[in-house]
């Protein structure tokens, strides 16, 4: 087949494009309900008198486990099942976990809660990240993988923005009349508002087509071994991803906690600032990660794909210090330099997998790629629960962030920088597959 040919066999541009903004669409929602949970994190530990170290276990522990356990089967569903009907099952997981968040009232159902959400997750990214590859040809295909995760960076603006305002004016609603509620916590209250906003992508789901299956090297090799053929590419990359999860989960649990416990804020006080942030640096690094790729492919040489997530993996490591800075606004300096740079580092090997992985193993890579990030998402939070806690207490929290955060992204741009070196097999044929 050649490669027009190849090309035209691919969904229309609209199909592609009202996809491409449905999974987009999905990657918001399911942010905005796993990360409201976050936000509310001081309010949750002071009404049930959780310790900073049950914290990192109902928040990030359970959350990980689940999503860690699930993802190699689902990725392995993903390759193999109508992919748009899992993702009808995970937009109606993904809101149960959050209302039993909002029913829980001791540490165990709360866990429960984050590992349903980390079912729902466990089917979303390998079957999202599956279905964007078989829409959008490889010209169109970097910036098309882009959008799931410039979606959850816009689920981050709306957590921070609907939960932090929300909940802030839901707290001064109860001040002004503690039976505003019926009797419940703001916290409880935000957590059911996010329930509903969830719900709403089902009908979008239902409107999409499942397309064929394209790119397919060998429809009797999606297997283990056949996925070992990529091993000098595929080892490096995961352990950088592992530790890049590793930051990620350390900051992403406990900088808005940071906000409240080190700088004496209130989410209403920083949700506006913090989610312009979050808009911006994320979204911009996400787009440069995508345009460094393209340019990388152009050069004939797929390694140079991941060699951007190396150099802004390094960079990760000076702007975890965020949390230890004098005040607010360097705290906003730094976070906005760190989002930047995470972004890139995270997007650029997810992206690199549709590239240099055929289809009837990428479900089964991303599979794997999510269970270490899970095992490093279940170690980050608790880790910098349990180092604050030696340190001195809650006030030495944004030491133990940096402790976690910037020796785990000089080991992901070595191992990253490895990746980069590996050889790349011969390019992925064109094939329409089932």
């Amino acid at each position: 087949m050649t490669e027009n040919s190849a090309r035209a066999s691919y969904p229309s541009m609209a199909r592609a494009r009202y996809a491409q903004f449905v999974l987009a669409g999905l990657a918001l929602f399911s942010t905005m309900d796993m990360l409201v949970t976050g936000l509310l994190i001081e309010p949750i530990k002071q009404e049930l008198a959780l310790t900073d170290f049950q914290v990192g276990l109902t928040q990030a522990t359970a959350y990980y486990a689940a999503y860690g356990l699930l993802a190699v089967p689902m990725g392995i569903l993903a390759d193999r099942c109508v992919r748009v009907r899992l993702l009808i099952v995970a937009m109606v997981l993904m809101p149960g976990g959050l209302l039993i968040t909002a029913l829980s009232h001791e540490v165990w159902t709360l866990a429960a809660a984050k590992a349903l959400m980390g079912v729902a997750s466990a089917i979303i990214y390998p079957a999202a990240m599956s279905l964007l590859a078989d829409y959008f040809a490889p010209d169109h295909r970097a910036f098309a993988t882009a959008s799931y995760p410039i979606g959850q960076d816009l689920g981050q603006v709306g957590a921070l923005l609907v939960g932090g305002l929300g909940y802030s004016a839901l707290v001064d609603m109860v001040a002004a009349d503690p039976t505003a509620l019926g009797g419940l916590s703001p916290w409880r209250a935000v957590s059911l508002i996010f329930v509903g906003l969830g719900l709403l992508l089902i009908p979008l789901l239902i409107g999409m087509r499942e397309p064929a299956r394209m790119e397919v090297q060998n429809r009797d090799k999606g297997s283990f071994g056949a996925l070992w053929e990529y091993r000098a590419f595929l080892l490096a990359l995961f352990a950088g991803i592992m530790f890049l999860a590793l930051v990620a989960s350390a900051v992403r649990t406990w900088a808005l906690a940071a906000l409240i416990r080190l700088y004496a804020l209130q989410p209403g006080d920083f949700a506006v600032v913090s989610s312009g942030i979050v808009l911006v640096a994320g979204i911009t690094g996400l787009l440069l990660g995508s345009r460094l790729i393209n340019l990388a492919r152009a050069s004939g040489d797929d390694r140079k794909m991941i060699f951007p997530a190396v150099v802004a993996s390094a960079l990760c490591a000076p702007t975890a210090f965020m949390a230890t800075m004098p005040d607010a606004l360097w705290f906003a300096v730094f976070a906005a330099l760190f989002l930047l740079v995470a972004s890139v580092a995270i997007a650029v090997p997810v992206i690199s997998i549709s590239f240099r992985i055929p289809n009837e193993l990428r479900g089964l890579c991303v599979g794997l790629y999510v269970v270490l990030v899970a095992l490093a998402g279940m170690v980050g939070a608790p880790l910098v629960g349990a180092l604050s806690t030696a340190m001195g207490g809650d006030m030495m929290l944004g030491w133990a962030i940096a402790a976690v955060g910037a020796p785990a992204s000089l080991l992901a741009a070595f191992s990253l920088w490895f990746a980069s070196r590996a050889p790349a097999k011969t390019s992925i044929p064109m094939m329409i597959g089932t």
